[in-house]
């Protein structure tokens, strides 16, 4: 009876305490890759006329403003911007690279906005490059306005009164290209 009497103590004790209790967990995850780049409004490949140099005096210029630059990136280490000329910094003949001073005529690129996007004008002979925090304002996109500068090639008259240029005849060419990567 002893017996009996502690198994129901014991049942009785077991029925007072839940056992342990059971979970099922969730564990959530999702990935966002870097996304890091440059927009124009006009496209990925803009046009650049300067038109005809002939007639702008080698002591004059030729504007052309090619409109804006946006940057947005979500990388939180930021982004490295690198700006080159596929003719370090001059317009050749056919796009030729040369460095005959008859087949290539200078120009410059200047860079507007904030966040450290601007620089006075400057010749691309060599790229242009600078790493940028990362932050919630370039999630938002940062613009700047983007212009180039040409010089002329009518050089001054001679004795005679007659100008000439200081380049061959012909089309001249190159690429300025604006590269954004993730840090």
């Amino acid at each position: 009876m002893h017996k009996q009497l502690f198994t129901l103590a014991f049942l009785a004790a077991l029925s007072g305490t839940p056992l342990a209790a059971q979970t099922t967990s969730f564990e959530l995850a999702a990935q966002v890759a870097p996304i890091c780049d440059v927009y124009n409004s006009t496209g990925t490949t803009i046009n650049v006329d300067f038109g005809a140099l002939a007639h702008v005096a080698t002591d004059a210029s030729v504007n052309v403003g090619v409109g804006s630059a946006t940057y947005r990136c979500n990388s939180p280490a930021g982004f490295t911007r690198t700006i080159t000329s596929q003719n370090n910094g001059f317009l050749t003949l056919g796009g030729d690279a040369t460095t005959q001073d008859s087949r290539r005529i200078r120009f410059t690129i200047a860079h507007g906005g904030g966040s450290g996007l601007n620089f006075a004008a400057r010749q691309l002979n060599t790229p242009v490059s600078r790493s940028y925090p990362g932050g919630t304002s370039w999630l938002n996109g940062q613009t700047g306005s983007v212009s180039f500068q040409a010089f002329g090639v009518r050089t001054a008259p001679d004795a005679n009164g007659v100008a000439s240029t200081s380049v061959f005849a012909g089309t001249y060419r190159d690429t300025v290209t604006i590269t954004v990567n993730a840090n």
